[in-house]
């Protein structure tokens, strides 16, 4: 029998084993339901039994026929504030993409740092990394593998026996997933944690973008250098590439001059971001810099996925301006046909998710796992923030990040409060941990782009993850306990969940 198979059936066969269990005098029957629920959607995600996207779904079914949650309750977390969010920044990386600005960006930046060869690595990873911060991680990869793969070949001709080829390909993928942690919208898991927090706890204050670069940025940047002297190391990078530049000038060359589309999605571009960076109050120490939201009144009123939203209608209402006479310049900078071509189905994975923690919270089963783990009492709490790192990347090495992601936060969550420890004090570095899975194509989309170039092998790629996910554990755990902790003060338990 297959894994899918298994896990097809492995999952039916829990659900049915909580729907008949003796029910715990602290928990109720719906509880009951909604933990058999989360653990068939878990299997089913671990073995992609149907799509893991199609999982997603269960809960639409499952928790208004058992009475666990009415239909328009669950269905509300598909269409959560973070989820349009996500939706809103998808587009508009469709639209940078469309408008091939995100291809000059790369060749810009590879153009100006150099063209020895450990140069060009790190050229290539500020580039992806930038990019991922903003569009798909998994786009930004596919998308540098042609210009990588150009380079590549280019330096074969001179030297067959040299590891930059497997060196790039590695860079590519990791400098994906590390930018990605560096905005709300970067990556999923991120938007994962904001939404959670907001289900689990509605009176907690919202994640805004600004919040999430004050501690992710920061790992971006340090995290981003290490991991090119690993590789620069690992592969004993050293030599230059004859010809290189005149591959990366031949391409930008394709690009031609800068048309008015892409100066056109800059500036929504930057709209946007600006938006969501100003949006709310920013403290520094008495100073206050107040927020657009605040100035207007309707602080109270918007969200990061309003200016998200705004963003996106721009793009539809602005033409492109490109090819000037022709029909072209007055398409919009995004067609609702390009827009349809989004994947759709990461929204979804996250509605799934958000509707797990509502049961949780709602059914008391968040409060009574919680309840059961004490783990956290007398323990160092720089020793738990690397536990955590360290079972999340190695789960999320076999495990999409994002279902990961779903799966544990609210977990982690009432694990902390239980113990009388700020949620955010394990949530964050969990979330940070579910985008530095580097060892198996499984781990993370980006992975699974370059395994696709057939340029590296698994055993290749788990020998040289191995290692870059322990050194990831512990950029994060010292990241996590060193900024993050006292940034964020969560050395005590806020009074939203008092």
């Amino acid at each position: 029998m297959s894994r899918k198979k298994i896990g097809l059936f492995s999952g039916i066969i829990v659900f049915i084993i909580f729907l008949i269990l003796p029910i715990p005098k602290e928990l109720s029957r719906e509880a009951m339901i909604a933990a058999g629920t989360a653990l068939l959607m878990a299997i089913w995600w671990l073995t992609e039994a149907i799509p893991v996207f199609a999982t997603s779904f269960v809960p639409l079914v499952l928790f208004p026929l058992f009475g666990v949650l009415k239909s328009k309750e669950v269905a509300l977390s598909y269409g959560h504030n973070y989820v349009l969010m996500l939706l809103a920044g998808i587009i508009i990386a469709k639209a940078i993409e469309s408008q091939n600005l995100h291809k000059r960006i790369a060749l810009l930046t590879i153009s100006l740092i150099g063209v020895n060869k450990k140069k060009i690595i790190l050229s290539f990873m500020i580039s992806t990394a930038f990019l991922s911060m903003w569009i798909a991680n998994v786009a930004v990869a596919l998308m540098m593998l042609p210009i990588g793969l150009s380079v590549i070949k280019k330096e074969e001709t001179d030297d067959s026996d040299s590891n930059f080829g497997l060196a790039l390909m590695v860079s590519i993928a990791y400098a994906a997933s590390i930018g990605g942690i560096g905005s709300l919208i970067g990556t999923p898991p991120n938007l994962v944690f904001a939404g959670i927090i907001e289900s689990l706890y509605p009176e907690a204050p919202q994640i805004t973008f600004s919040d999430w670069m004050l501690i992710g940025l920061p790992l971006t940047v340090i995290l981003l250098p290490i991991t090119w002297l690993y590789i620069i190391k690992f592969f004993k990078i050293k030599g230059e590439i004859p010809g290189s530049m005149e591959i990366i000038s031949e391409e930008l060359n394709k690009l031609g001059k800068i048309t008015s589309g892409e100066k056109r999605v800059v500036v929504v571009f930057l709209i946007t971001s600006l938006g969501w960076i100003f949006r709310k109050d920013l403290v520094f120490g008495d100073f206050i810099f107040p927020g657009w939201s605040s100035l207007l009144g309707v602080s109270s009123y918007v969200h990061d996925a309003t200016i998200g939203m705004l963003g996106v209608l721009l793009l539809f209402l602005i033409p492109s301006g490109n090819k000037k006479g022709t029909k072209k310049a007055k398409k919009a900078l995004i067609t609702w046909k390009q827009a349809e071509s989004v994947p759709w189905g990461v929204v979804i994975l996250v509605g799934g998710g958000y509707a797990i923690a509502k049961s949780f919270v709602n059914t008391g089963l968040a409060e009574w796992i919680g309840s059961q783990v004490t783990v956290l009492e007398n323990t160092s709490t720089l020793l738990i923030v690397f536990l955590v790192v360290l079972a999340i990347t190695f789960l999320t090495e076999i495990n999409s990040n994002t279902a990961t992601a779903n799966i544990f936060m609210p977990i982690l969550a009432t694990v902390a409060i239980a113990n009388s420890t700020h949620p955010f004090l394990l949530m964050i570095p969990a979330t940070f941990a579910c985008s530095c899975a580097f060892m198996l194509p499984s781990g993370t989309g980006t992975n699974a782009a370059i395994f696709a170039s057939e340029r590296i092998t698994i055993p290749q790629m788990a020998k040289t993850g191995f290692l870059m996910n322990f050194i990831a554990i512990l950029i994060i755990t010292l990241i996590s306990y060193l900024i993050v902790v006292p940034l964020l003060d969560l050395g005590q338990l806020p009074e939203w969940v008092k």
